[in-house]
């Protein structure tokens, strides 16, 4: 009788070894599909986050812009529009600071009946920090044609990453505010 149950015992003890065994090589296989789940999920919440920062950014900065006065003459326009840019820099939480993948700034000033320093302007910065001027939106927001606005887009690259496999998003928010403060606020 003791004999037999010291069998049994074996037998039981040889499956458990066997399931053991198993059970690694099902881990094995699961694994790194799980690792490529989680590292996707991870680095997309990334990318929303650096997409979040950038719209809190271009509002704040929008914001700020359609209250300030203009400037008295046309050649301080570009600093004024600078200004803006700066603002929505800082308040984008660091995630277009100099040297971030795909940096890009416009801030525009649109006013289509106006004239100088009252009209429509544009300021550019790009990756390189190269700022250029122009005389034309930064995107078609929609808006009346006769409507004073400030317009502001914040763009840079973003990446989605799964440990074998990196894909760059280009993330991009517009915003577009009534300049207000010919108003008198």
């Amino acid at each position: 009788m003791a004999a037999a149950a010291d069998r049994g015992s074996r037998r039981r003890r040889r499956r458990r070894e066997r399931d053991r065994g198993v059970a690694l090589v099902e881990f094995a296989l699961v694994c790194p599909v799980l690792m490529i789940i989680l590292l996707g999920t991870f680095s997309g919440a990334m990318a929303w986050n650096q997409s979040q920062s950038l719209g809190q950014g271009a509002r704040v900065a929008a914001r700020h812009a359609s209250t300030l006065p203009l400037p008295e003459a046309a050649v301080e326009m570009a600093a004024w529009l600078d200004g803006v840019a700066s603002y929505a820099v800082d308040a984008s939480g660091g995630e277009l600071d100099a040297g971030v993948a795909g940096r890009s700034i416009c801030v525009a000033y649109v006013d289509p009946a106006g004239s100088a320093p009252d009209q429509t302007v544009s300021r550019r910065t790009n990756a390189a920090g190269v700022r250029t001027s122009g005389v034309d939106w930064c995107f078609d927001d929609g808006q009346d044609p006769t409507e004073r606005r400030v317009q502001v887009v914040l763009e840079r690259d973003g990446y989605i990453d799964t440990g074998f496999h990196r894909q760059t998003v280009h993330l991009r928010r517009t915003v577009v505010y009534r300049y207000e403060a010919f108003g008198g606020i």
